[in-house]
Formats: structure tokens, sequence, C-alpha cells
């Protein structure tokens, strides 16, 4: 896809639903063959909310990965765009906050689902955090993918270490640090370094050392190389997690 900052209806492959508690979900592809998809991509926004262009990252990763991707408003309509204060919106998202919706989505993917299906996470920022949290606390995702990851909200907003938060991920994790996000998550950090070495041969690390935080998810077109780079990491997330999806 193009990947526009569309909000046209008509370019949407996926289709809208509600969990059992209310929060709102894009599902993508839409599946009106009903056919059980054995490949599930739960995804897990920046504090920026669901829309923008986030729809067409989902539409591009389920097209590519051929996974059924579930694109989760777990901050319930509410988003960071009129915070004062980045820190003190992020604290109302803790783990206890987003549990119940976990629940709903993962018990969702249980109805819908073949019975041996396959389950991995794309996060976006806060999403990334969100995600590491479900696998430590042992949802079964066979792969977490993050672009420009805000796992260190863990200690930003929570005030625990965030090391250790990347020491209880249980799965192969794939991160796409920014020139801007924390050094522990490039290429040589250490929070890289311990998920490679737990991982040996599938966890990755691929900087984007001339992006700024966000750029997928809400980073200029118009900017140089910004559509581009992209795009870039969303093939490199797809191919990765097809790899992933593969083991």
């Amino acid at each position: 896809g193009d990947l526009q900052d569309s909000s046209d209806v008509a370019n949407q492959a996926g289709t809208a639903l509600a969990l059992h508690t209310g929060t709102s979900v894009y599902v993508t592809p839409a599946n009106p063959t009903g056919t059980p998809p054995s490949r599930v991509v739960v995804m897990a926004s920046d504090v920026f909310g669901v829309g923008g262009r986030r729809p067409r990252l989902a539409d591009y990763i389920a097209h590519a990965t051929q996974a059924q991707v579930l694109l989760v408003d777990f901050q319930r309509t509410q988003t960071a765009a009129s915070a004062k204060n980045i820190k003190e919106y992020i604290k109302q998202f803790p783990w206890t906050a987003i549990e119940e919706d976990v629940n709903a989505t993962f018990e969702h993917v249980k109805q819908v689902a073949a019975s041996d299906a396959k389950i991995a996470a794309v996060g976006l920022c806060w999403g990334v955090w969100a995600a590491a949290q479900m696998s430590a606390q042992g949802y079964p995702l066979i792969a977490i993918a993050g672009p420009h990851p805000s796992l260190h909200i863990e200690g930003f907003a929570f005030g625990r270490d965030t090391l250790d938060l990347v020491k209880a991920i249980k799965c192969p994790t794939l991160l796409l640090p920014a020139g801007n996000d924390p050094p522990e998550f490039q290429e040589d950090g250490e929070a890289s370094n311990y998920l490679r070495e737990a991982f040996p041969n599938k966890s990755k690390v691929v900087a984007f050392p001339h992006m700024k935080h966000g750029w997928t998810a809400r980073g200029d077109f118009a900017e140089p190389n910004v559509k581009e780079d992209t795009i870039k990491a969303l093939q490199i997330i797809t191919a990765w997690l097809n790899e992933r999806f593969e083991d």
C-alpha cells in the first residue's frame, strides 16, 4: 500500500469490532471467508491513538505476513495529543489498566483463530512496552517486533528497572531504534545484547540512525526519507515475522 495518512474508509482492508470490554479493535483483513487464521498479530499503538496511518501499517503487516492483525485501542480512545505532561499521561496506563483488554484480546483470538494459531505482537513506542509486559505475564507470544521501542517507560513512568522487564521477555524480539532512542536499545546497547543472547539467531536489532522516535507511526512523510524508512522498517518487520511464524 501507499501508507498515506488517510482516514478514507474505502481504502481500508479491515473492519472494526468491539471486544467484550467495549474496547475497539481494527481487524485486518476483514476475513470474509471466515477461515480461522493460523497467524495472528496483536498490534499495540503509541500514546497518540490508533488513527492516522496506523491502520495502514496494520494492513501492510497483514498483507505481507498473511496474518490477521488486531490493532487494539488499549488506551480506550484517550491519547496524549492534548496532554501537558507525557509522563503523567503514560502513568495512567500501567499494566493493570490494560490487563482486562489484553485478556479480552487473547480470548477473542482463541475464539476466531485456528487452535494451533501462532500469535506475535507488533508495538509502536508505548506498544513495545505493552507487548513486553504481555510476554512477561505469560501470554503466548511467539515474537515481538518493535520500531522505536519505548521499553524505558518501565523506568521513566513506573520507577522500575527497564532491563528487568527486558529480561522477562519470553520470546525473540526485533527492535528498530530511531537515532534519538535510548542507548540501551541501539545495536550494541545493553537491552539489545541481552535479547540477542537470550534468543540467538532470532532476536535482532536494526537501527535507523537518521530517523526520529515515532517515525513509522507519526513521522512527517514530507520530510526526507521518512516514508522510505517507514516502508523499509515494515519490510524488515514482516520478513522477520515470517521467519518467526515458520520457526
